[in-house]
């Protein structure tokens, strides 16, 4: 069961792919055959360069492969929370506004963290 493609999780700089974490991608391949609706990345890996350049976080959990945004609102942010956080992702930030709307999971933090942007 893997639900993504290699040019979703590449770094948006259009120069590198990276590496997702492999336990991460288990653990997010799992939520997605749960919620049983599309997900649609905007943003996976991302090179320290192309995190610096777009003002991410200095230890962004993107940088390691263990972060992804979802292009997503509504019903399905609410269930992608929900079930995110069963299956033991940790960091959880929330953009519900304007254009680009998602939720960002991750699996960095010792205790769940919930922010928004």
């Amino acid at each position: 069961m893997n639900y993504f493609q290699p040019h979703e999780l590449k770094c948006s700089c259009g120069e590198c792919y990276g590496t997702m974490n492999l336990k991460f991608m288990v653990r997010l391949n799992k939520l997605r055959n749960d919620c049983n609706f599309p997900f649609h990345i905007s943003s996976a890996y991302r090179c320290g360069e192309y995190n610096e350049k777009i003002g991410g976080a200095k230890n962004s959990a993107h940088k390691k492969g263990r972060a992804v945004d979802i292009l997503c609102s509504h019903k399905e942010a609410l269930i992608i929370i929900v079930r995110a956080l069963e299956y033991g992702f940790t960091g959880i930030g929330v953009k519900q506004r304007g254009n680009g709307r998602f939720i960002h999971i991750d699996d960095t933090h010792e205790m769940p963290t919930l922010w928004s942007y």
